[in-house]
């Protein structure tokens, strides 16, 4: 059904324009620079089956049916075919509403004309509770959470817009009102303060004359103290907390935090100190304190255990140890928090300064020389990348991106050279797989990197798995070293069911990083069962120290049973369990863009590298197959 979305539809009096012209002004405060145009000459094209949408009012009401379509909504479409030239204005904006009883995930998205393989859109979601509106605004040039977008989109030729929910069994309606195109072409759009996460400027939290917002809990300010002081009265529980003055800390450059601390009692101190954030925080650290003395403590960002999980068969559920791996996200930083348990005693003390700072790694003499534990063990591949030009009986230059659909690889982006191995990711137009007749999503793609797959080439059951790399630090990139299934030529049924990760099959993500977490936390986690509804995972984040030349040296032991990660020689994550991988596994090296917590990426920062000094692999000589 497609309805003329300028008419009156079920017995409405007024056209959208009238509505538009009064209801927009009251509901976005900000003036636009010029005119706003008023998309009033829309149609309405409902899209999935059972769809329906009618024109009331002056907006339009969509009725979605709970079933298994995917995006069900509806789009706005120009008339008789033809295009909106958007290009005057900045952004569009409406108000949509929620109509039903269930909370909504709802997105507009503005299409122009284009290839549809290279996603020539931009978008942006609101949450909706039951009887719930808001304005939603897309801004040209930037998408989900107005982060900039790379996308090839044309404001003056924009073909629709769409109004879409996810998928749900349940019957579901909402509204939609008070739609323009306004805003000044080019205009940044607004950030929420409470959403802006500033570096401070060389790590400088409190002290040094930065500023920070300094909260007291069951506490009062010392008198004659500095501005981060506490007085605390006996049997009292106080605290002060050191936070940005909005919104986060980003800390991602650093891996740890140093403060100090005054006492201005006549009794010794004992306190306790913690790093909080966004995610989650760090393992409190203990501080002694003599009466009128001033201390020194460091706080890192690493796990004070070893991450330690669980996974529950039975339930499908997982579960981490108590106490083990921490949740604290250094580039979402809120508080420092200095504590002083209840004591019969007043207590004083003062923060004088605190600053994150980053600590250099100090390597144990064997680390690349043998695997973490004792055993019998054999080198099966020592790559050292020497030479100019890789070894291709082992390793392969090409593969699928399944990934993030923008990248396209290329031999040329995997140089090998002064020992190392530099996947470089760059604006390099050209063919995917350097294939010209490559049909792929990326087979044109303007943005190029190298990747490195043993593939068919070189696997191991069991055994240590161990490299030495340097990460990147260009924004919205995700480079990794991991490693996934391959039972052989041989396996029996279809192609894929060589490499799946159902039936012992795993993959293993030895380190997974995000650049918008800064270059000093990675990922670590195992999944298996597939990616579709029985997917399983299990995992956590580290922190690492880099050595003096800036590389970490990460690696995985994998045996019977066992699974665990090492970082620079001391463990980080460890899980035991049945369901450890019992296949064969080859090794990936690769950087795309995107990953699910990631800054956005940006094309000014490249040209960037994830290098590889060297791969090395041992097997323990009691597990079986090499």
């Amino acid at each position: 059904m497609v309805e003329d979305f300028r008419q009156p539809h079920g017995g409405a009096a007024r056209g959208l324009s009238l509505l538009l012209s009064l209801a927009v002004s009251a509901a976005f405060a900000q003036g636009p620079a010029i005119a706003p145009k008023f998309l009033s000459d829309a149609r309405l094209a409902p899209f999935r089956d059972g769809v329906s949408a009618v024109a009331r009012g002056g907006g339009f009401d969509v009725s979605v049916p709970g079933g298994p379509a995917a995006w069900p909504g509806v789009a706005l479409v120009p008339p008789d075919g033809d295009e909106w030239d958007l290009s005057p204005w900045g952004r569009v904006e409406a108000v949509v509403s929620n109509s039903c009883d269930s909370p909504l995930h709802l997105t507009l998205r503005v299409d122009s004309s284009g290839d549809w393989r290279s996603n020539p859109w931009n978008a942006e979601a609101v949450m909706l509770k039951p009887g719930e509106a808001k304005p939603v605004r897309v801004a040209f040039g930037y998408e989900y959470g107005f982060k900039p977008s790379d996308k090839p989109f044309d404001p003056s030729r924009a073909k629709q817009l769409l109004f879409f929910l996810g998928k749900s069994d349940k019957d579901r309606s909402f509204r939609v009102e008070a739609i323009q195109a306004t805003g000044a072409a080019g205009d940044e759009p607004p950030i929420d303060p409470a959403r802006r996460a500033v570096v401070p400027d060389r790590g400088i939290l409190f002290g040094g004359g930065a500023k920070a917002k300094v909260e007291r809990v069951s506490s009062r300010e010392a008198p004659g103290a500095g501005a981060a002081s506490a007085m605390i009265a006996p049997g009292v529980r106080g605290a002060v907390k050191i936070g940005p003055m909005a919104g986060f800390w980003n800390l991602g450059a650093w891996t740890a935090v140093r403060a100090r601390v005054r006492n201005l009692g006549s009794a010794p101190l004992e306190l306790l100190l913690r790093l909080d954030s966004a995610g989650g925080s760090s393992a409190p650290v203990p501080l002694s304190v003599a009466p009128g003395a001033t201390a020194d403590v460091r706080l890192p960002f690493a796990a004070a255990r070893p991450w330690s999980g669980k996974f529950d068969a039975a339930t499908g559920k997982t579960e981490v140890e108590d106490g083990s791996g921490t949740k604290f996200t250094s580039s979402r930083f809120t508080a420092l928090t200095v504590i002083s348990e209840a004591a019969p005693n007043e207590r004083a003390f003062e923060v004088v300064a605190a600053r994150a700072v980053l600590d250099v790694a100090e390597l144990p003499a064997w680390l690349g020389k043998r695997p973490p534990v004792s055993g019998k063990w054999v080198q099966t591949l020592s790559e050292e990348f020497d030479g100019n030009a890789l070894d291709e009986t082992r390793w392969n230059v090409h593969a699928s991106n399944y990934w993030d659909k923008r990248t396209r690889f290329t031999r040329e982006n995997a140089i090998v050279g002064d020992g190392l191995l530099r996947l470089r990711y760059e604006r390099k137009p050209g063919f995917h797989n350097d294939d010209p007749a490559n049909a792929s999503s990326v087979a044109n793609t303007p943005w190029a990197c190298g990747i490195l797959t043993s593939q068919g080439k070189w696997t191991q059951r069991y055994g240590y798995f161990e490299a030495r790399m340097k990460l990147p630090r260009a924004p919205g990139l995700w480079p990794a070293f991991w490693t996934m299934p391959d039972r052989g030529p041989d396996t029996p049924g279809e192609d894929w069911r060589r490499f799946d990760t159902h039936d012992g099959g795993m993959e293993f993500d030895i380190m997974e990083h995000l650049t918008g977490w800064g270059p000093n936390r990675f990922n670590i986690a195992c999944h298996w069962d597939g990616y579709g509804k029985e997917h399983k995972a299990i995992g956590t984040c580290a922190y690492l120290e880099p050595d003096a030349e800036g590389f970490i040296v990460v690696g995985l032991l994998w045996l019977p049973g066992h699974f665990s990660v090492w970082g620079n020689g001391r463990e980080l994550a460890r899980w035991e369990s049945e369901r450890v991988s019992s296949v064969p596994a080859y090794v990936i090296f690769y950087m795309v863009t995107g990953g699910w917590d990631n800054a956005p990426f940006d094309p000014k920062a490249l040209p960037d590298e994830f290098v590889i000094d060297w791969f090395r692999a041992w097997q323990r000589m009691d597990t079986g197959k090499m």
